[in-house]
Protein backbone atom coordinates (compact mmCIF):
# COMPACT_ATOMS: atom_id res chain seq x y z
CA UNK A 1 0.00 0.00 0.00
CA UNK A 2 0.82 3.48 -0.46
CA UNK A 3 1.47 6.33 2.21
CA UNK A 4 -1.88 7.47 0.76
CA UNK A 5 -3.76 3.97 1.47
CA UNK A 6 -4.19 3.47 -2.04
CA UNK A 7 -2.38 0.62 -4.05
CA UNK A 8 -0.27 1.25 -7.25
CA UNK A 9 -1.24 1.05 -10.69
CA UNK A 10 -0.51 -1.31 -13.34
CA UNK A 11 1.17 1.01 -16.32
CA UNK A 12 -1.64 1.61 -18.94
CA UNK A 13 -0.82 2.23 -22.23
CA UNK A 14 -3.26 5.16 -24.18
CA UNK A 15 -3.81 5.98 -27.66
CA UNK A 16 -0.49 7.06 -28.87
CA UNK A 17 1.84 4.66 -26.46
CA UNK A 18 -0.31 1.48 -28.15
CA UNK A 19 0.45 2.31 -31.32
CA UNK A 20 4.37 2.95 -30.66
CA UNK A 21 4.13 -0.41 -28.82
CA UNK A 22 2.43 -2.79 -32.42
CA UNK A 23 5.20 -1.31 -34.16
CA UNK A 24 7.85 -2.10 -31.85
CA UNK A 25 6.27 -5.21 -31.74
CA UNK A 26 6.09 -5.73 -35.14
CA UNK A 27 9.41 -4.60 -36.34
CA UNK A 28 12.09 -4.82 -33.73
CA UNK A 29 14.57 -7.97 -34.06
CA UNK A 30 14.24 -8.79 -30.37
CA UNK A 31 10.76 -8.46 -30.10
CA UNK A 32 10.66 -11.34 -33.17
CA UNK A 33 12.92 -13.02 -31.50
CA UNK A 34 10.78 -13.07 -28.34
CA UNK A 35 7.76 -14.58 -29.59
CA UNK A 36 9.67 -17.33 -31.59
CA UNK A 37 10.68 -18.05 -27.94
CA UNK A 38 7.61 -18.27 -26.51
CA UNK A 39 5.03 -19.74 -29.45
CA UNK A 40 7.88 -22.81 -29.82
CA UNK A 41 7.31 -23.35 -25.92
CA UNK A 42 3.36 -23.05 -26.36
CA UNK A 43 3.63 -25.44 -29.18
CA UNK A 44 4.99 -27.88 -26.37
CA UNK A 45 1.78 -27.57 -24.33
CA UNK A 46 -1.79 -29.44 -24.58
CA UNK A 47 -5.04 -27.25 -23.28
CA UNK A 48 -8.49 -26.47 -24.53
CA UNK A 49 -8.58 -23.12 -22.90
CA UNK A 50 -5.84 -20.17 -22.72
CA UNK A 51 -5.92 -16.46 -21.39
CA UNK A 52 -3.19 -13.60 -22.04
CA UNK A 53 -2.87 -11.28 -19.70
CA UNK A 54 -1.40 -7.97 -20.71
CA UNK A 55 -1.93 -9.03 -24.26
CA UNK A 56 -1.22 -5.46 -25.77
CA UNK A 57 -2.82 -5.52 -29.42
CA UNK A 58 -3.07 -9.35 -29.99
CA UNK A 59 -0.14 -9.83 -32.30
CA UNK A 60 0.60 -13.28 -30.44
CA UNK A 61 -2.62 -14.02 -29.55
CA UNK A 62 -3.54 -14.42 -32.80
CA UNK A 63 -0.44 -16.44 -33.61
CA UNK A 64 -1.25 -19.06 -31.06
CA UNK A 65 -5.27 -18.89 -31.97
CA UNK A 66 -4.06 -20.41 -35.41
CA UNK A 67 -1.71 -22.79 -33.98
CA UNK A 68 -4.42 -23.86 -31.61
CA UNK A 69 -7.45 -23.29 -33.64
CA UNK A 70 -9.53 -25.99 -31.46
CA UNK A 71 -8.76 -23.83 -28.52
CA UNK A 72 -10.65 -20.84 -26.65
CA UNK A 73 -7.90 -17.91 -26.26
CA UNK A 74 -8.82 -14.98 -24.21
CA UNK A 75 -6.73 -12.21 -23.88
CA UNK A 76 -7.16 -8.93 -21.62
CA UNK A 77 -5.33 -5.91 -21.35
CA UNK A 78 -6.26 -2.58 -19.06
CA UNK A 79 -5.74 -0.35 -21.58
CA UNK A 80 -9.31 0.06 -24.45
CA UNK A 81 -6.64 1.36 -26.75
CA UNK A 82 -4.88 -2.28 -27.08
CA UNK A 83 -8.22 -3.94 -27.14
CA UNK A 84 -9.27 -1.79 -29.85
CA UNK A 85 -6.41 -2.97 -31.60
CA UNK A 86 -6.60 -7.06 -30.83
CA UNK A 87 -10.16 -6.60 -31.45
CA UNK A 88 -9.24 -5.15 -35.23
CA UNK A 89 -6.54 -7.30 -35.80
CA UNK A 90 -8.53 -10.58 -34.66
CA UNK A 91 -11.34 -9.80 -37.11
CA UNK A 92 -9.50 -8.73 -39.87
CA UNK A 93 -7.43 -11.96 -40.09
CA UNK A 94 -10.80 -13.55 -38.97
CA UNK A 95 -9.98 -15.40 -35.77
CA UNK A 96 -12.86 -17.60 -34.67
CA UNK A 97 -11.26 -18.95 -31.29
CA UNK A 98 -10.06 -15.73 -29.89
CA UNK A 99 -11.78 -13.30 -28.11
CA UNK A 100 -10.39 -10.12 -26.40
CA UNK A 101 -11.69 -7.45 -23.08
CA UNK A 102 -10.39 -4.81 -20.73
CA UNK A 103 -9.40 -6.49 -17.57
CA UNK A 104 -6.18 -6.65 -15.69
CA UNK A 105 -4.43 -9.19 -13.27
CA UNK A 106 -6.80 -8.19 -10.32
CA UNK A 107 -9.81 -8.44 -12.61
CA UNK A 108 -10.17 -11.50 -15.04
CA UNK A 109 -13.44 -10.41 -17.08
CA UNK A 110 -14.83 -14.39 -18.05
CA UNK A 111 -16.35 -16.74 -16.30
CA UNK A 112 -13.87 -19.78 -16.70
CA UNK A 113 -11.31 -21.40 -15.29
CA UNK A 114 -8.24 -21.76 -17.93
CA UNK A 115 -5.47 -24.35 -18.48
CA UNK A 116 -3.38 -22.28 -18.85
CA UNK A 117 -2.58 -18.65 -17.97
CA UNK A 118 0.40 -16.43 -19.79
CA UNK A 119 1.77 -13.24 -19.45
CA UNK A 120 4.59 -11.52 -21.62
CA UNK A 121 6.41 -8.50 -21.11
CA UNK A 122 4.03 -7.29 -18.95
CA UNK A 123 4.93 -8.67 -15.77
CA UNK A 124 7.42 -6.49 -14.52
CA UNK A 125 4.60 -3.90 -15.34
CA UNK A 126 2.61 -5.52 -12.84
CA UNK A 127 2.36 -3.19 -8.87
CA UNK A 128 1.45 -5.53 -7.09
CA UNK A 129 2.66 -8.84 -8.24
CA UNK A 130 1.84 -11.39 -5.35
CA UNK A 131 -1.39 -10.19 -4.54
CA UNK A 132 -2.26 -10.78 -8.50
CA UNK A 133 -0.81 -14.02 -8.72
CA UNK A 134 -2.84 -15.39 -5.57
CA UNK A 135 -5.71 -14.31 -7.57
CA UNK A 136 -4.70 -15.82 -10.70
CA UNK A 137 -4.35 -19.15 -8.69
CA UNK A 138 -8.02 -19.27 -8.57
CA UNK A 139 -8.38 -19.26 -12.54
CA UNK A 140 -6.24 -21.34 -13.38
CA UNK A 141 -8.15 -25.51 -13.56
CA UNK A 142 -6.96 -28.39 -11.66
CA UNK A 143 -3.79 -29.42 -13.48
CA UNK A 144 -3.32 -26.10 -15.26
CA UNK A 145 -0.52 -23.36 -14.98
CA UNK A 146 0.76 -20.26 -15.48
CA UNK A 147 3.54 -19.26 -18.07
CA UNK A 148 5.41 -15.68 -17.37
CA UNK A 149 7.85 -14.78 -19.90
CA UNK A 150 9.80 -11.85 -19.87
CA UNK A 151 13.56 -10.64 -21.01
CA UNK A 152 15.71 -12.02 -18.56
CA UNK A 153 17.67 -9.09 -16.41
CA UNK A 154 21.27 -9.64 -15.33
CA UNK A 155 22.19 -9.80 -11.69
CA UNK A 156 24.63 -6.80 -12.22
CA UNK A 157 23.47 -3.96 -14.23
CA UNK A 158 20.07 -3.29 -15.98
CA UNK A 159 21.02 -5.09 -20.05
CA UNK A 160 19.73 -3.88 -22.91
CA UNK A 161 15.86 -4.22 -21.73
CA UNK A 162 16.30 -2.24 -18.81
CA UNK A 163 13.43 -2.10 -15.95
CA UNK A 164 11.72 -3.96 -19.08
CA UNK A 165 13.07 -7.72 -17.48
CA UNK A 166 13.18 -9.70 -14.73
CA UNK A 167 15.34 -11.40 -12.95
CA UNK A 168 15.99 -15.08 -12.03
CA UNK A 169 16.73 -14.08 -8.58
CA UNK A 170 13.31 -11.98 -8.46
CA UNK A 171 11.42 -15.04 -10.38
CA UNK A 172 12.74 -17.06 -7.43
CA UNK A 173 10.44 -15.28 -4.85
CA UNK A 174 7.35 -16.23 -6.28
CA UNK A 175 7.43 -19.73 -5.35
CA UNK A 176 5.45 -19.46 -2.19
CA UNK A 177 1.80 -18.77 -3.48
CA UNK A 178 -1.06 -19.87 -2.55
CA UNK A 179 -2.45 -22.64 -5.25
CA UNK A 180 0.69 -22.25 -7.05
CA UNK A 181 3.69 -24.92 -6.76
CA UNK A 182 7.04 -23.48 -6.38
CA UNK A 183 8.36 -21.57 -9.81
CA UNK A 184 10.11 -23.48 -12.25
CA UNK A 185 12.54 -20.73 -13.70
CA UNK A 186 14.78 -21.48 -17.17
CA UNK A 187 16.70 -19.21 -19.09
CA UNK A 188 17.07 -19.06 -22.90
CA UNK A 189 18.90 -16.79 -24.96
CA UNK A 190 18.43 -14.13 -23.28
CA UNK A 191 14.86 -14.76 -22.27
CA UNK A 192 13.45 -15.88 -19.25
CA UNK A 193 10.70 -18.50 -18.08
CA UNK A 194 8.41 -18.83 -15.38
CA UNK A 195 6.07 -21.74 -14.54
CA UNK A 196 3.77 -21.71 -11.51
CA UNK A 197 1.62 -25.03 -12.08
CA UNK A 198 -1.59 -25.22 -10.15
CA UNK A 199 -1.42 -27.16 -6.85
CA UNK A 200 -3.09 -30.00 -6.28
CA UNK A 201 -3.48 -29.50 -2.53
Amino acid sequence: MSMHGKEPKDENFGFFTSRLYKVFSNTFPSMKSFYSFILSDIANYKFSSMLDIGCGPGILDVKIAQMFPKAKICGIDPSKDMIKQADSLSKRMDIKNLEFAIGKNTEIPFDLQFDIVITTLSFHHWAVKRKALEYIAKRIAPRGKMAIYEFLKPEKGMGISGSHSLSVREANTYSNIPGLEPAKVSTEKGFIKVILEKSSK
